[in-house]
């Protein structure tokens, strides 16, 4: 599961991916939620980030809507839903941040946890997207592929967003559907760390740095 995510730096994506064109100044982002926009790279070929709209709506969509119920895809069976496996087979992305969050603790009491890579260095989420609408003004959108835990997510949650290593990005992006699922695992528990955060940025409207700061105990997988 992913439901938020920070790209704190968003400028560092290209030092950290020069592969990837990155031609525009991005706002810093803390508290990323459904519906918003994310920066992206899909396998149209241009290599170019670009924001797309978090939440896929399939072109077949009535409405903008149903893209708040697809914000995630699991890897398992997205050759098998309808919403997911024309994206699996045409359009794939990949998805940047530098920390997802989880939650632990009871309804109103809930306790944000951050989780990052490489201490705090952006990293790439396998992605699927879509172009829905009319031509003449289509809106783009993407869902966040998650697949099983590692040792350090599998505390929290039994899913997690599919962190991309660099050799899977291309496979992920422009090889054929085995190749991209087989690319698709669960990330090295030991490159990860997790920290206590503010519950202020539970409410999707904090924005703030605050979002990011570790407030308590570092949690990480002691191999």
């Amino acid at each position: 599961m992913c439901a938020r995510f920070s790209l704190a730096g968003p400028e560092r994506v290209a030092d950290r991916y020069p592969q990837f064109k990155l031609h525009n100044v991005w706002p810093r982002r803390y508290n990323i939620a459904p519906t918003q926009d994310v920066l992206a790279v899909r396998n149209d070929g241009a290599g170019e980030i670009a924001p797309l709209r978090w939440g896929l709506v399939p072109f077949w969509a009535r409405d903008l809507a149903m893209g708040q119920k697809l914000i995630n895809a699991r890897v398992e069976t997205l050759a098998e839903k309808p919403a997911f496996r024309s994206a699996l087979q045409k359009r794939r992305c990949i998805v940047f941040a530098d920390g997802f969050y989880e939650w632990t603790g009871a309804k109103g009491k809930k306790q944000p946890h951050r989780f990052t890579v490489d201490g705090g260095a952006p990293f790439a989420f396998a992605g699927l997207w879509e172009r829905w609408g009319p031509k003449d003004a289509p809106v783009e959108t993407c869902a966040i592929v998650t697949c099983a835990p590692n040792a350090l997510c599998a505390v929290m949650h039994d899913r997690m967003p599919a962190i991309l290593g660099d050799d899977a990005l291309d496979a992920w992006l422009h090889g054929d559907i085995a190749d991209a699922l087989s690319a698709v695992v669960p990330y090295d528990a030991a490159r990860m760390r997790s920290d206590l955060v503010t519950p202020q940025m539970n409410h999707h409207a904090f924005e703030d740095p605050r979002c990011i700061e570790p407030i308590g105990a570092e949690l990480t997988l002691l191999l």
